[in-house]
């Protein structure tokens, strides 16, 4: 009498074996994971492209930054203050402020460069070579020091403005950046 419900058993898990089988090789669902693992791809492409070009937009306005500030100091060059002594006397950003009429110096030029900050660009993270003898190296276009040994910032020397910039692909997490650096050199005209 036992062989009865032992055989019920046998055939009954037999039954579910085969329907497990059967639902194995059927493709229902098999849509919905397709588009899970190509949609991940997908986005994590567009998140690769987007970095990308916050990237290239970071490198470009560290460019536009270094022309900027080599301006900054050649409009406040020597004979732009030459009856005035002040000092730009500039304040970080964001709450940048600064005289009109003032003769700029390296921390000048960093705040004033740090307040052109973008979305994106953290004004902290921008920095420039404050040495004023690297801002001003007391040399004319052609290298020599001619009229420029005895003022660095006069007419027809030279300023030099190296802007840098740490820029992180991942910003949400802690890896170092690459780093981005724009230089521009220009002659003091007046």
């Amino acid at each position: 009498m036992r062989t009865k419900p032992n055989r019920k058993r046998l055939g009954k898990r037999r039954l579910t074996l085969r329907k497990l089988v059967r639902l194995g090789r059927e493709e229902n669902g098999a849509e919905l994971v397709e588009f899970a693992l190509s949609s991940l791809m997908l986005f994590g492409l567009l998140f690769a492209v987007f970095n990308w070009m916050v990237g290239m937009y970071v490198y470009h306005f560290m460019s536009y930054a270094a022309q900027q500030g080599t301006r900054f100091a050649i409009v406040r060059g020597h004979t732009w203050s030459k009856n005035t002594t002040e000092s730009c006397g500039t304040s970080a950003p964001p709450n940048f402020t600064m005289a009109y009429n003032c003769t700029a110096t390296a921390t000048d030029i960093q705040n004033y460069v740090q307040s052109l900050a973008h979305p994106w660009i953290l004004p902290s993270g921008m920095t420039i070579n404050t040495s004023s003898s690297y801002l001003w190296p007391g040399k004319n276009p052609d290298g020599t020091t001619t009229g420029c040994s005895t003022n660095a910032n006069s007419s027809g020397c030279l300023v030099k403005v190296t802007v840098s910039y740490s820029f992180s692909f991942l910003p949400l997490m802690k890896l170092t950046g690459l780093q981005m650096q724009a230089t521009s050199e220009k002659v003091i005209v007046e």
